[in-house]
């Protein structure tokens, strides 16, 4: 016998008795002649026949039913149809794939097939992710691992068809996409809901997933116009991470995910300038025991100690002056500590053998909007460019790690510098002092501390700036139209980091200026909830 058998071709070759040639996942003839495929059936499915015992010729029918994979206990169609009015298809031929099969049925519902979700996400990854050569490392970006999944629960794939529809909408001004989106993304917190009380899907990988996507949804659209939806998505996501613990997170998609929610709970914290747990030693050293650090990876185990450190600048203004000068000299250390692990990182990443090239370089600024003024140069002539988005996103951060670590320094120096003149005023004063008072306190602490003032010198870490203006100056990097969504958002923290630590000075007037224009450039690429972080209107 040659050719292919009939019972191994897809549901719709087989219902026109035709031979299939087996594509996965859609064959060739059902693309050809604009056919949805229903897929292959793996395993065949027995059904037992009892012969009628009357003797008439009246044939027992039953109802066709959708064909099912005996082996998932998860129902993965959607409970009810939701209606779209136009397919991606009739917005032009930019897609880049020509035959995409129609996202609608005929009757006007939104198709649940696998195929159809497939080429859903094939369509959003086009958009979303740049090409491989500028893109960051396949395995820290856990998207591309959705369309390898053979099933997904209600609420991830609820969660990743209102993500699809939501950008596809934008890049084809479909605003009926963009409502629908709306729809699924509703659906999919009500499912995300029923999982978390279910038993057996709480601590599953596809739902810290969904909650996952669910966030990026409310990223770039803000669904209820303000960031009280975020945040309490991220307090959220926060509790059932802790809840599956660290080892949870060690291998395959959890891990993938895990790094992704361990940079928006870092930034959380960051904004809050609260402590989280993820800088404890065991989420710094567990979820990588089976997966090495990459210099992403240890970027963000240097940011994640910035909020304590605010946290703890935050308590200057409350303490008398024995305190602050405790609270100085126990933060001192510290950043001296961060401060050598972030230039040791740098070293290592610029002496990296694999890359024979520079990280970055400088490059003559091309785009000069928001530099110029009537009567003034260019603020910036000269931007960054970098190897990829990669080796990008790991040196913003470590800038704005240190934007933020020199401006601290030179701010405990500073308050160090006004203990010093105290203690000096105290030891001309000839009466005696009540030790139990501020000053009497104050003199105790000094006393125990040996030689307090003895500091090392901040050389080139005065100039704070520094760092924050290598951000700057990355902007039109990140920004360019070939670099998708990734650009803007691994620049938009680093951005806001640069921009906050300078606006407290005036003499950076023109460099705030800059970035916040930056700023509303970044918001409107899929990040409309910056908006009611940052207060420009777009």
């Amino acid at each position: 016998m040659v050719g292919i058998a009939r019972c191994r071709g897809c549901g719709t070759c087989r219902k026109r008795k035709i031979a299939c040639s087996l594509e996965q996942p859609s064959c060739a003839q059902c693309i050809k002649s604009k056919r949805i495929c229903t897929g292959y059936l793996r395993h065949p499915i027995i059904i037992q026949h009892r012969v009628p015992n009357n003797k008439s010729d009246e044939r027992t029918t039953r109802a066709k039913q959708p064909v099912q994979h005996q082996s998932q206990t998860v129902q993965l169609e959607p409970i009810e149809p939701f209606h779209v009015e136009s397919p991606v298809g009739s917005q032009g031929d930019s897609s880049p794939n020509s035959n995409l099969l129609p996202i609608c049925l005929p009757d006007l519902h939104v198709n649940p097939n696998p195929t159809i979700r497939h080429q859903l996400l094939q369509e959003y990854l086009h958009y979303h992710i740049p090409r491989p050569e500028i893109a960051m490392m396949p395995r820290r970006m856990w998207l591309l691992r959705l369309p390898e999944l053979t099933y997904m629960t209600p609420a991830l794939e609820y969660a990743t068809m209102a993500v699809c529809l939501a950008k596809l909408g934008h890049v084809f001004n479909d605003q009926v996409f963009i409502h629908e989106s709306f729809k699924l993304y509703n659906r999919g917190l009500w499912h995300l809901q029923q999982a978390l009380w279910n038993p057996e899907l709480v601590l599953h990988d596809h739902t810290l997933t969904a909650c996952i996507t669910l966030a990026g949804y409310e990223l770039s659209e803000c669904p209820n116009s303000s960031k009280d939806a975020y945040i309490n998505h991220t307090k959220g996501c926060q509790t059932l991470v802790k809840l599956r613990g660290p080892e949870a997170h060690t291998h395959g998609l959890a891990h993938q995910v895990f790094v992704q929610f361990r940079v928006q709970g870092i930034l959380y914290a960051l904004d809050q300038q609260t402590s989280s747990f993820l800088s404890e030693p065991p989420w710094r050293e567990i979820p990588w025991r089976h997966e090495a650090k990459t210099a992403f990876d240890k970027a963000y185990d240097l940011l994640g100690v910035a909020p304590e450190f605010l946290a703890k600048a935050q308590m200057f203004d409350r303490l008398d002056l024995a305190g602050r000068l405790e609270l100085a000299l126990s933060m001192i250390p510290q950043c001296w500590d961060i401060e050598r692990e972030v230039s040791a990182l740098l070293d290592a990443m610029e002496k990296e053998k694999s890359r024979p090239n520079p990280s970055f370089w400088p490059h003559f600024a091309q785009d000069d909007s928001g530099q110029k003024d009537n009567d003034e140069a260019m603020l910036f002539p000269v931007a960054f460019h970098f190897l990829n988005l990669g080796v990008a996103h790991s040196l913003l951060v470590c800038w704005a790690v240190q934007a933020i670590l020199w401006n601290g320094l030179n701010e405990l120096y500073r308050l160090m510098a006004e203990l010093k003149m105290t203690a000096a005023t105290l030891g001309r004063v000839e009466d005696a002092i009540d030790p139990d008072s501020e000053f009497g306190r104050f003199q105790t602490v000094l006393a125990r501390s040996g030689n307090v003032f003895d500091l090392p010198p901040l050389e080139h870490r005065t100039d704070f700036a520094a760092p924050a203006r290598n951000i700057l100056q990355s902007v039109e990097f990140c920004l360019m139209e070939d670099k998708l969504d990734q650009g803007p958002k691994m620049l938009a923290a680093p951005l806001r980091v640069a921009t906050e630590v300078l606006r407290r000075h005036p003499e950076f007037k023109r460099e705030v200026e800059f970035g916040d224009k930056a700023m509303a450039r970044t918001q409107l690429r899929s990040l409309k909830l910056l908006q009611y972080y940052t207060g420009i209107e777009i």
